[in-house]
């Protein structure tokens, strides 16, 4: 973790402290990359979305049988005729999709060990996702939190509105360095996702941004819930460290505890390792049963540089 001081005139890079405008140059990136285009994982952020619904929507789906109570504006005459049976068109109707996002911004968040700290990472994560819910013309809003309070936005079609929920994301980041202390608290993530559930309806798209540290059962559960009604991704965020440490003799502390750590002892660096692999193929697996992407994104890369990794294509300089 940054060994940082609390200093009124100290500014911090980027990377350890976000602000206005590094979050903002994703709706550059946004409007002029070709950024989340049809990938599965990110195709939920695109927006509005075909529903379930039959109606007279903007996209066709396919031509069927006519059967009582179809409208017959949308009897297809050709395939009629050459089949002599009388058939119609269907079309998906096109539903408003809000982006909600549930970003965290704890203490615990406040930790990088190369070129971003978490806090920053999970910042830029949900800029991008702000950008791109408004460019494709839906409303965005979510609820930033820490162990202390929580701002709520409520989800608007206003490029303004991006931004106040930007300098919000910013406002809470700038606290990190004063931390003194981490705080962890199971609880909190779950009373945003309990907030969350009496705030949203059904057709959202949920993002949760955290490194999910502290989970429990609860969580699973308040997750599941709202999968229900609703599109939820989980984005989760995590540091090199967190993946394997580097070998050598090391002093791991918690603040109150300390312990001598060699990765070659005992294979503890290899279990160490295969720890976080199996916490990553098991979120993975569970979240798969209630349909819900897991997204990872580390603290070494930019979110869009991973982005453009997992879709196989690379931004042009």
């Amino acid at each position: 973790m940054f060994g940082l001081k609390k200093n009124k005139q100290t500014t911090y890079p980027p990377e350890v402290v976000t602000n206005l405008q590094d979050l903002m140059r994703y709706e550059y990136l946004v409007q002029a990359k070709n950024l989340l285009p049809s990938h599965p994982i990110y195709s939920i952020l695109a927006g509005r979305h075909a529903s379930k619904l039959r109606g007279r929507g903007l996209d066709f789906e396919e031509v069927r049988q006519y059967v009582a109570g179809d409208d017959v504006r949308n009897i297809d005459w050709r395939v009629t005729a050459r089949t002599g049976l009388t058939h119609t068109k269907i079309f998906n109707e096109e539903k408003e999709r809000p982006t909600f996002t549930i970003l965290d911004q704890c203490s615990y968040m406040f930790f990088g060990s190369q070129r971003f700290v978490k806090s920053v990472t999970a910042a830029h994560a949900a800029a991008l996702g702000a950008f791109y819910t408004i460019k494709r013309g839906d409303r965005v809003g979510g609820l930033i939190f820490n162990e202390d309070s929580y701002d709520h936005i409520a989800p608007k079609r206003s490029k303004a509105l991006v931004q106040h929920f930007l300098q919000l994301i910013v406002s809470k980041n700038k606290l990190l360095p004063e931390r003194k202390t981490i705080k962890p608290d199971v609880t909190r993530l779950n009373e945003m996702l309990r907030r969350t559930h009496s705030i949203v309806t059904h057709d959202y798209v949920v993002e949760v941004i955290s490194d999910f540290t502290y989970i429990n059962d609860e969580t699973r559960h308040l997750l599941k819930s709202l999968s229900y009604h609703n599109d939820v991704i989980v984005i989760h965020i995590y540091d090199a460290l967190d993946e394997a440490l580097p070998d050598g003799k090391l002093i791991l502390g918690d603040g109150k505890r300390q312990i001598n750590w060699q990765n070659n002892r005992k294979n503890w660096g290899k279990k160490y390792s295969e720890d976080f692999q199996n916490m990553q193929s098991h979120l993975i697996n569970e979240m798969r049963h209630y349909r819900i992407p897991v997204v990872f994104f580390n603290t070494t890369q930019t979110v869009e540089d991973q982005i453009m990794d997992v879709l196989g294509k690379k931004l042009n300089p």
